[in-house]
C-alpha cells in the first residue's frame, strides 16, 4: 500500500508521470551506446546488448539509494505519528523504483536481450528472475542500512553521492572488465559488481562458471547486509525515534 501511495503521489498532475520515470534510464542508454560505440569506438560484440545488462541494474541501485537516503528523516511524522516499522518505509519506496526498472526492461529487452538458437529459454528465464530478485533483495537490504544510519549521521547522504559517483566508473558498466588492467584486484572490493556480473550474464553472454561464482558472491553479500541490517536495528533502535 506504500509503495501505491508513493507512486500515486509522484505521478500526480503528471500527464505523462511514468513515461519520464522510464524515459531516464532509456535515454541514458540510447545516449551512452552512441557515444562508446559510435563515438569512442569501444570494441565489445553486441554493444548494445552488453551496455543495457549493466546499465539498467546500475541504474535501479543509484536511483534507490539517491532517492531513499533521507527517506526516514523526511518520514518523520509519519514515524512518530503510527506505529509502522522504518523497514516499511524505505522498502516501499525501494519497490517503487523496482517498478520503474521493469518497465524500462521491458521496454530495453525487447530490442537489446539476444538468444543463441542452442539455449533453452526455460533455464535463461530462471536465470534472469534469480538475477533480478538477488538484485531487488541487496538494493532493499543496502538501501535500508544506510537510510536507518542517516537518521543518527547525517553526512552519510554527502557521502553516498561522492562513492557512487566515483564506483560507477570503477564498476565495467560500459567496458570489460580486462580495461582495468593490473587494477582489476579492486572489483574483489565492490560489492556492486557480483550483481551486475550476474545480470550481464545472464542477459549479455552466458557463463556457467563465473554465473556460479556471482550467484554464491550475491548470495553470501545479501546474507551479510542482512545480518547487518538486523543488528543496527537491534542496536540502535530504542535511540532511533529520538534521533529521527
Amino acid at each position: 500500500m506504500l509503495t501505491w501511495f508513493h507512486m500515486c503521489s509522484r505521478y500526480r498532475r503528471a500527464w505523462a508521470g511514468f513515461f519520464w520515470v522510464i524515459a531516464n534510464p532509456i535515454l541514458t542508454f540510447v545516449i551512452q551506446s552512441l557515444v562508446f560505440k559510435s563515438i569512442l569506438k569501444i570494441e565489445i560484440e553486441h554493444y548494445g546488448s552488453f551496455l543495457f545488462s549493466g546499465l539498467l541494474p546500475w541504474f535501479f541501485i543509484s536511483q534507490s539509494l539517491y532517492v531513499v537516503t533521507n527517506s526516514l528523516v523526511s518520514s518523520r511524522e509519519v514515524l512518530l505519528g503510527f506505529k509502522i516499522h522504518p523497514f516499511a518505509i524505505v522498502s516501499s519506496q525501494v519497490l517503487d523504483q523496482f517498478v520503474s526498472f521493469l518497465a524500462a526492461f521491458v521496454i530495453l529487452g525487447v530490442f537489446t536481450i539476444r538468444m543463441d538458437v542452442n539455449e533453452i529459454l526455460f533455464f535463461r528465464i530462471i536465470q534472469v528472475l534469480l538475477s533480478t530478485t538477488l538484485l531487488c533483495i541487496f538494493t532493499v537490504l543496502l538501501t535500508n542500512s544506510i537510510a536507518f544510519w542517516h537518521v543518527f549521521y547525517r553526512d552519510i547522504q554527502f557521502i553516498i553521492q561522492f562513492f557512487m559517483n566515483l564506483a560507477f566508473y570503477l564498476t565495467p558498466i560500459f567496458y570489460l572488465p580486462t580495461s582495468l588492467g593490473h587494477y582489476q584486484w579492486l572489483l574483489k572490493f565492490n560489492i556492486f559488481y557480483p550483481f551486475i556480473r550476474l545480470f550481464q550474464n545472464s542477459i549479455y553472454q552466458m557463463n556457467p562458471q563465473t554465473w556460479s561464482y556471482d550467484l554464491a558472491n550475491a548470495l553470501v553479500t545479501n546474507f551479510l547486509l542482512g545480518i547487518f541490517l538486523w543488528a543496527s536495528y537491534k542496536l540502535k533502535m530504542k535511540e532511533f525515534y529520538i534521533n529521527v
